[in-house]
């Protein structure tokens, strides 16, 4: 049997490779996507790389500050001979390099999270200039994206309870008779194509949900194993025959048939 594999292992790595922080998928799903105009999805990449950018300077200088206090702890213990206090040093010295070590990973996570934000700044302008005249605020865009949003979340509410909820209808009932309209009508549009993209894949589970039921079999419920696999519960990858599990048995009968 192989060595196990140490904490100390694990630390190192972590510290000196494992990709840190934020993902390019999460980051352009969940925090640019989550704002639903151009408009405030430039404001938020903006304000994105302003506040990692300015932690990421701030924990560089606190990386200098070790580097010094290192150099000068090690130009101490050259000279001194009390062992006590050369331990300490040495001591010393060990732990301002783990926080050394610490704030790499820092940088390292600041400049992975930083990067799809700039992508996003330099797939969409090409000039700072640019930048400025699309990111400078403007009382009708400000508009249509409280229109968006309130139709978003409306939406939402009406998918899921049949009605719009009383936090976003008292919200929605604050803007002007015009702007209601605007919204009330994308919390309908984007509900009903919502209802109804769901419902066909509803009707194409169909036949495989009343062949569970119908089966005879003991209860079953599904679970999140392997979804990485193919983006199916593995239950269902069962029923429809799509298994890893149902691949095998059927090439062991034909080989057996063979």
């Amino acid at each position: 049997m192989s060595n196990l594999i140490t904490s100390d292992q694990v630390e190192d790595w972590v510290e000196n490779s494992m990709h840190y922080g934020m993902t390019k998928e999460q980051i352009k799903n969940f925090v640019i996507n989550g704002n639903v105009t151009d408009f405030k999805q430039l404001r938020q990449v903006l304000v994105e790389i302003e506040s990692r950018n300015h932690e990421r300077k701030k924990i560089k200088y606190d990386l200098r500050r070790k580097e010094i206090q290192i150099a000068k702890l090690e130009a101490k213990l050259e000279v001194e001979d009390d062992p006590f206090e050369r331990e300490l040093i040495e001591l010393d010295i060990a732990e301002y390099k783990l926080d050394c070590g610490k704030f790499r990973v820092n940088i390292r996570q600041y400049d992975s999270e930083l990067q799809p934000f700039l992508d996003y700044i330099n797939n969409n302008f090409d000039t700072i200039q640019e930048v400025e005249e699309a990111a400078e605020y403007d009382e009708e865009t400000e508009r249509k994206y409280w229109i968006a949003r309130m139709g978003k979340q409306a939406a939402i509410d009406i998918y899921t309870t049949g009605r719009i909820g009383v936090g976003n209808m008292d919200s929605i009932a604050m803007m002007r008779e015009e702007d209601q309209i605007y919204a009330v009508n994308i919390a309908l549009q984007y509900s009903g194509l919502l209802n109804s993209g769901i419902a066909k894949i509803q009707n194409k589970m169909k036949p495989y949900l009343d062949k569970l039921l119908a089966d005879g079999s003991e209860a079953r419920l599904p679970t999140f194993d392997r979804i990485e696999d193919n983006l199916n519960l593995d239950l269902f990858n069962k029923l429809t025959g799509n298994s890893n599990e149902q691949k095998s048995l059927q090439s062991t009968d034909k080989s057996e048939a063979g």
